[in-house]
């Protein structure tokens, strides 16, 4: 079971590294995991002197759990006292609910999982046919 968990959170970190690229100077540090598949990350990066800074939350549940989008919006004092109050991203699976997902908070969807009725489901991705077998397709039919 734990290597089914790195493998999802693979696919997590990867739906992660679609917003915020490396190129475009963004840092990307998981937070301390509080158990099960769910993982908060935090993604900065300075630009013009100024820190920004995001909280991701990927979440593999059906339903959206609420506290942890309201713990991630909660704000932290920075080293000088200075509030930072951080955007907020939720990364869930397609077909989730996501009724309680307050309507601030940045919402996107997994290209990787989808939910089936309520079976989380690996998505493939469709396989490409190379020209030979496009050909022959077309003869056959």
């Amino acid at each position: 079971m734990g290597s089914n968990q790195d493998i999802m959170h693979n696919f997590a970190r990867q739906e992660i590294n679609r917003f915020f690229s490396t190129y475009d100077g963004w840092t990307i540090t998981p937070m301390p995991e509080a158990g099960g598949y769910d993982r908060e990350f935090v993604a900065e990066r300075i630009i013009s002197g100024n820190r920004e800074s995001k909280k991701v939350l990927v979440s593999f549940e059906k339903c959206v759990n609420k506290e942890k989008i309201e713990g991630l919006r909660s704000r932290v004092t920075g080293p000088y006292g200075q509030v930072q109050q951080s955007e907020v991203l939720v990364i869930v699976p397609q077909n989730s609910d996501t009724a309680c997902v307050p309507p601030d908070v940045r919402l996107s969807y997994m290209n990787s999982f989808s939910f089936e009725g309520d079976e989380l489901a690996w998505t493939k991705k469709p396989i490409q046919k190379s020209g030979d077998e496009k050909a022959k397709s077309k003869v056959e039919a």
